[in-house]
């Protein structure tokens, strides 16, 4: 029977189901469910980056000075005579100190392949770990699943120096090929991570970021992929391209971004670099994920009727605004903060202004306020890689239910219409401005003129139930709306709200409207149930009245990193800690980070961090394991694995006589036994939740040949 003969033999409510389905299918909720980075400022988590947002942090750019290398070294020489006329140039930025390091054996890579990779490459591999791990997905979590990665490249420069300074005849090396190709940016997190997926490097200037994640979006709808790991970097290796910049007057004289302020002279240059990992928020609820907002909808837009190719549009600007709320099914008037493109050109901020204004219908002063804001006054311009802080701070913001401060919002542009119109600066931090649920935007804007624009919102209070299941392959049809169900692998589920608990025999199961069978017949209605409708197409619920405030305030107080992971399941310890990484080093440095974040936090339970370390983490071959009962027995542990004082192995100080079925599992660990996670945390009973704790540490070691100096 042919797909058409088949859709001849469907009733109209069949016929309804299957629009319903693919709708969902074609808008439903994209997670974002894990975040690292590595950002001026020491910012090296989303913690970090959050803290510095919240506080108002400005870099001081102005008199960065030039970035040091891990000797001490400073990465250009600028009494060399082609460097010193742009040496007040490159005092100013926004920069990353030792980028000549790389914990190469962590990722198995050689040291002569490591030395010729861009250092961009390195640091985003670093970063996608990091990411990963702050989703918990570990190899073992995703074995058999598909896994897209969406790299962002902009300019390679590390091979600048040598072809300005010469190369020995015996500097040449193969892996110069892959180590310089921005197809290897992508390519490099496939392999290094046994990632198996699409693999695609984008890029489109500043816009790169959201670009990629638009691209991701749509392949996790499209079921290509059922995780996506999205990142971008972007490291100023060559003093020349700050030349080029400034000689084309996009540099800000002072030496500060101050978008939105009458003082905005141009940007100043910044490095960084950020993933984020991606998931469809019903899978994600399934597995148990604590998600930090919703992608809603997304759009890309070139307006390629401008006048020149860099000339900012504002019809171009507008377009892509109102394409992704569209694509988002939102009104424009619901959304409450943009997080803007804004750099620190004035004209540029004035247009932008003017253009979220019309196209958000925030042109009267009665309309609902929208706040902008852009943490380029913050951090800097960082290019290529803008678009991964804008984006992290928008989620932020989200999951904390609080708009940060914008810096210089005290000294607003006046040529901007803030008085005709409902465009706000926040002067410090505000609780969210509406109740219901919480939505924000980012724009991105490449120089080139592509532009991109993302639409998000914040997590359902109140979301279904989760049942015990893993991932579903890209394959399946999983569940139509009901976050809460697993899904069998090629079942098509049913259709339902996401976020909300379908009462048996109210939606029929989209069995009825699949493609025909084997024997060519096509499946028949729930005989209890009435077909979906069109209201079933994958809407988050919004939580009760005052609710979103309830809820801000415990994610404000720390319930992103596990605050009500604490349950009845947690006071069944004594539970096994377990740690491991590639070398004694790591491994005391990765107690150390846990136990830095976890020493000052009231929010987190032993079983949820011990399960989280369990489940959530590769296991790799030095090994440390304890057993603990209490908060305080596990600080303790994770201080004597940071000081290797017993150093790898089991400690066997906090175990009591009774304890014996921790010890086995502690013990079978130190043995380079997986953790038996199932024996511990038994799907058809309460389990602890999974939590954001810090990633494995790294022990880079120096990878940057003495041609690669600028001397």
């Amino acid at each position: 029977m042919s797909y058409i003969d088949h859709l001849e033999t469907l009733s109209k409510k069949q016929l309804m189901v299957m629009l319903a389905r693919q709708r969902h299918e074609r808008t439903q909720p994209v997670a974002v469910i894990g975040m690292g980075c590595r950002l001026p400022g020491g910012l090296d988590d989303p913690r970090a980056l959050w803290s510095a947002l919240r506080e108002g942090r400005v870099l001081p750019t102005e008199a960065a000075g030039v970035p040091l290398d891990s000797l001490g070294r400073p990465r250009w020489n600028l009494a060399a005579p082609d460097l010193a006329p742009l040496a007040g140039r490159l005092r100013q930025g926004a920069y990353l100190s030792d980028v000549d390091l790389f914990d190469a054996d962590r990722f198995g890579i050689a040291p002569d392949e490591a030395r010729h990779m861009d250092p961009q490459q390195r640091l985003l591999l670093e970063v996608a770990a990091q990411a990963l791990a702050d989703a918990n997905l570990s190899r073992e979590r995703l074995r058999g699943r598909a896994v897209g990665v969406y790299a962002v490249a902009g300019p390679v420069e590390y091979p600048h120096a040598w072809l300005r300074g010469g190369i020995p005849g015996d500097g040449l090396s193969a892996h110069m090929s892959t180590g310089s190709s921005p197809s290897a940016f992508s390519g490099r997190i496939a392999l290094s991570l046994g990632l198996n997926g699409p693999a695609v490097t984008v890029d489109t200037a500043s816009s790169s970021m959201l670009t990629a994640v638009h691209l991701a979006v749509r392949a996790l709808r499209a079921r290509e992929c059922d995780v996506a790991l999205v990142g971008t970097c972007n490291l100023l290796l060559s003093p020349f391209s700050t030349g080029i910049l400034d000689r084309a007057g996009m540099l800000s004289p002072t030496g500060r971004s101050r978008p939105f302020t009458r003082h905005a002279d141009g940007h100043v240059r910044g490095e960084g670099c950020g993933v984020v990992v991606l998931k469809r928020y019903a899978d994600a609820v399934a597995d148990g994920d604590r998600p930090y907002a919703l992608v809603r909808g997304s759009a890309v837009h070139a307006q390629g009727d401008r006048p020149g190719i860099s000339v900012a549009s504002a019809r171009g600007q507008k377009a892509v605004i109102e394409r992704a709320l569209q694509d988002a099914d939102i009104a424009p008037e619901d959304v409450q903060y943009v997080e803007a493109q804004a750099n620190g050109s004035r004209i540029g901020g004035q247009i932008e202004a003017e253009t979220l204004a019309d196209a958000y219908a925030r042109s009267s002063p009665d309309a609902p306020p929208l706040y902008i804001g852009s943490c380029k006054a913050n951090l800097g311009y960082l290019e290529t890689a803008s678009g991964a802080p804008g984006l992290m701070k928008a989620v932020l913001a989200l999951a904390h239910a609080e708009i940060p401060p914008q810096p210089g919002e005290d000294e607003a542009d006046p040529d901007i219409p803030w008085d005709r119109t409902a465009l706000r600066l926040a002067a410090k931090p505000l609780p969210w401005p509406t109740r219901g649920r919480r939505r924000a935007a980012v724009s991105g804007f490449g120089f080139c003129g592509t532009l991109a624009h993302i639409v998000l919102e914040s997590i359902p209070e109140h979301p279904a139930p989760r049942t015990p299941g893993s991932l579903r392959s890209a394959g399946s049809a999983g569940t139509i709306g009901t976050a809460g169900s697993a899904g069998s692998a090629g079942s098509a589920g049913t259709v339902g709200p996401v976020g909300t608990t379908e009462a048996p025999g109210t939606s029929g199961t989209t069995d009825a409207v699949g493609a025909p069978d084997a024997s060519g017949a096509a499946g028949t209605p729930d005989a209890a149930g009435t077909a979906g409708t069109t209201e079933a197409l994958g809407t988050p619920e919004a939580p009760a009245a005052g609710a979103a405030d309830a809820a801000g305030t415990a994610r404000a107080a720390g319930a992103l990193d596990g605050a009500g992971a604490a349950g009845a399941a947690d006071d069944a310890g004594p539970w096994p800690l377990l740690l491991s990484a590639h070398n004694a080093e790591a491994l005391a440095g990765t107690a150390a980070r846990l136990h830095r974040h976890l020493r000052d936090r009231a929010d987190w339970s032993p079983a949820a961090v011990c399960r989280t370390l369990a489940e959530g983490r590769d296991h790799h071959a030095v090994r440390y394991a304890a057993v603990i009962h209490d908060r305080t027995a596990l600080l303790t542990a994770l201080e004597r694995a940071a000081a290797a004082d017993p150093g790898p192995g089991f400690d066997a100080t906090g175990a009591h006589a009774h304890d014996a079925e921790p010890v086995r599992h502690a013990r079978r660990y130190i043995a380079q036994e997986a953790p038996a996670t199932a024996e511990l945390w038994p799907a058809d009973r309460p389990r602890p939740e999974l939590l954001h704790l810090p990633g494995p540490a790294l022990t880079g070691r120096r990878h940057w040949p003495d041609h690669h100096n600028w001397i």
